[in-house]
């Protein structure tokens, strides 16, 4: 890291052409330089207030950054995230239960994996939809419902019980959805999880069969491929599934999608 008292700090900003930066793109570049702003060490002597008046207050932190105020968070990717959420907007809108329920059933598998592979524990889930709030001429409708766990776990089976729970609750007919989510909160790590003080032996049995069949289930996976083993079957045409018509052809994965020659 570099500091601001050392001797090569100004001499290698100055070295440092603006568009260089990150942030700062060629339409920035060409404005900065009507306010005779040329390179690092120029956009580090402006003023903050001043760069954000007339641009942006991101531009403003890469200002206080290049003078060594930190403003921009570094997260550490080995750190633990305190929630876990799977969401995505659906190809299309829909009406159908039965799709809405499959989309939640795989976002809830798919955060306890995740879940699994921080090594945490989730005491509640969280569930969502969304209508198409572009739509004015269609019924607005976007509930949402927590479902508390019996006990910490990041057992895949225990998490789609308490989200289709969930589901039930605040799925009402007659509402096109475009938007589900399922997200794992009050995480806590898997080595420091309080126990009960009803525990049984049956109970840590049962716990260590369900760690042998998640890890059983995470191998498989990692090994034949996401999505190869699941509780249940989605439907490949659902609506909730992405469209995926810009995609580039998968040559090196999939069969069904090699080049063909006539």
């Amino acid at each position: 890291m570099l500091r601001t008292d050392s001797e090569t700090y100004e001499p290698l900003l100055r070295q440092v052409e603006l568009g260089d930066v990150w942030g700062v793109g060629r339409r920035l570049v060409e404005r900065l330089a009507l306010m005779d702003v040329h390179s690092a060490w120029d956009l580090a002597q402006a003023d903050p207030k001043q760069i954000r008046q007339r641009f942006s207050v991101t531009l403003e932190r890469t200002c206080l950054e290049l003078k060594g105020i930190p403003c921009i968070e570094m997260n550490d990717p080995g750190e633990a995230r305190q929630r876990i959420m799977t969401s995505r907007s659906f190809g299309k809108m829909t009406d159908s239960r039965e799709e809405v329920h499959q989309a939640i059933r795989q976002f809830a598998q798919r955060s306890a994996e995740k879940l699994r592979g921080q090594d945490s524990l989730a005491r509640a889930v969280y569930v969502f939809l969304k209508t198409n709030r572009h739509r004015p001429d269609l019924p607005q409708y976007s509930p949402s419902a927590v479902v508390e766990l019996p006990c910490p776990t990041d057992d895949s089976r225990d998490i789609l019980l308490a989200a289709s729970q969930a589901f039930a609750a605040i799925y009402r007919p007659r509402y096109r959805f475009m938007k589900a989510g399922v997200m794992l909160v009050d995480l806590v790590d898997a080595n420091r999880a309080q126990l009960s003080l009803l525990d049984t032996p049956e109970s840590q049995a049962q716990r260590e069969r369900s760690d042998r069949l998640m890890a059983t289930l995470d191998a498989l996976n990692h090994r034949m491929g996401r999505g190869t083993v699941t509780f249940g079957r989605a439907s490949p045409k659902a609506a909730w599934q992405l469209r995926c018509a810009n995609r580039t052809p998968r040559w090196t994965t999939r069969w069904d999608e090699l080049p063909q020659l006539r």
